[in-house]
């Protein structure tokens, strides 16, 4: 009792202003409502408003994301072009390094031929002297024989040994053509390993100014990206913070009127002060519950077989019956026991001809075994309306019309709801 108690007065507002807004001829202050409305619509308003800057914010949202993605992406494109240009780097260092030693080398060759040319001059001096002296000499003949002091043996062996000298002179002369004809090859093939390394060394440099060229293009490109995404982000924060705003005046404007609709509520609580109601009766005091043991029967006659468990004699089975079979004249009236609302007329498999009817608060009477079916699905009816006729055949295993009250799913005892003065029973 409590609890309803304290529902009581919120329910007394309810309907106060039902009746005022619904039932004419009540005196309501334009002015009142005018305000409430125009509350009202500034709440609709600043929720329009935050649903406008919460997509806003989910938008700029994305966009960060999005920033951030591309910045990571250009972040990793300019690590890997920081190793390309350290190993273009190094590459060009070991060619500079490889040019030096060509170049030292080709200094080296440089040096032992100047050697050998100074080696030559003075190969030549010396081999004008021997052309000179052997000039002098002569060749040892009948004069050189006959005139000179020494034997002519002597002479002879000096010849032999001059000839040797002057073979030995050759064969320096010949080494040292070959040794400056190596040497020459040898400075050709360190002058052209030195123009393959510059023009080596000259592509890794017109490299690495294509990777700085990426480079400086990427950063500016990641400066751009970064200075998008701090835009993107300060543009959220006010946002956010615009949303902020906007939510604490949306709920000062809720507040507000729903203070001013309480304080209307309560006013008219005060002008019209609602009239003591009666109470309302228990749905078993309402309806098809309240004719329990008042209901005529579906058809004139006498029970023949009553509602529970019977044991057939005959056959010795046990069995259960939902309902009351009553024994009519062949073509009596079927009547409905009760206001209601046809919910099924037709043949049913067990039951034969068959109409339901609802009686509400999901209380059903159901009448099996008609020779005829008068109304259709849907038609409502009264209490004694006629919706049948009988016949001498029956859709079940007994005789009769068959009558059946259910609540809900329940099978309930017919004759507790019929009234028992017009109940008569088969001797």
């Amino acid at each position: 009792m409590k609890i309803r108690n304290r529902h009581l007065p919120m329910i007394c507002q309810v309907l106060i202003l039902t009746a005022v807004f619904l039932l004419p001829g009540l005196p309501v202050s334009a002015a009142d409502l005018a305000e409430i409305k125009k509350l009202d619509a500034k709440v609709l308003q600043h929720k329009k408003r935050i649903e406008k800057v919460q997509t806003g914010i989910a938008s700029h949202q994305t966009k960060v994301a999005e920033a951030r993605e591309r910045e990571t992406a250009l972040l990793a494109e300019l690590d890997k072009i920081d190793r390309q240009l350290s190993a273009e780097n190094e590459k060009l260092l070991a060619l500079q390094a490889e040019m030096a030693h060509q170049h030292a080398m080709t200094l080296a060759r440089q040096q032992e031929m100047e050697q050998l040319a100074r080696e030559k001059e003075t190969l030549r001096l010396h081999m004008e002297n021997r052309l000179r002296a052997y000039y002098r000499l002569g060749d040892v003949g009948l004069m050189n024989a006959l005139f000179s002091s020494s034997s002519l043996a002597d002479l002879l062996t000096f010849r032999d040994d001059f000839l040797l000298m002057l073979k030995s002179d050759q064969q320096l002369i010949n080494d040292f053509k070959t040794k400056m004809q190596g040497l020459e090859e040898a400075k050709k093939k360190h002058e052209q390993e030195k123009v393959r390394l510059a023009e080596v060394a000259a592509e890794v440099m017109q490299q690495q100014e294509l990777l700085s060229q990426t480079q400086q293009e990427r950063q500016k490109v990641l400066e751009q990206v970064q200075t998008e995404r701090q835009l993107y982000q300060q543009a959220l924060k006010e946002l956010e913070a615009a949303a902020k705003e906007l939510t604490a005046t949306l709920t000062r404007l809720e507040e507000k009127a729903t203070e001013a609709k309480l304080e209307r509520e309560q006013q008219l609580v005060r002008d019209y002060p609602l009239k003591p109601f009666k109470k309302r009766k228990p749905a078993a005091a309402r309806g098809f519950a309240s004719a329990k043991g008042k209901l005529p029967p579906p058809v004139a006659g006498a029970v023949v077989q009553q509602f529970g468990a019977h044991q057939d004699e005959t056959y010795g089975v046990s069995t259960i019956t939902k309902g009351i079979n009553i024994e009519s004249a062949p073509g009596s009236d079927i009547i409905a026991v009760y206001d209601g609302k046809v919910v099924y007329a037709g043949t049913l498999r067990g039951y034969g001809n068959l109409i339901i009817l609802d009686h509400g608060n999901h209380y059903y009477s159901l009448v099996s075994g008609l020779g005829e079916i008068l109304k259709k699905v849907g038609d409502p009816v009264k209490q004694q309306e006629k919706i049948g006729v009988t016949s001498l055949h029956t859709g079940l295993l007994q005789e009769g019309l068959h009558f059946e009250i259910r609540h809900n799913t329940e099978a309930l005892n017919p004759l507790e709801w019929l009234e028992a003065a017009q109940v008569t029973f088969k001797k």
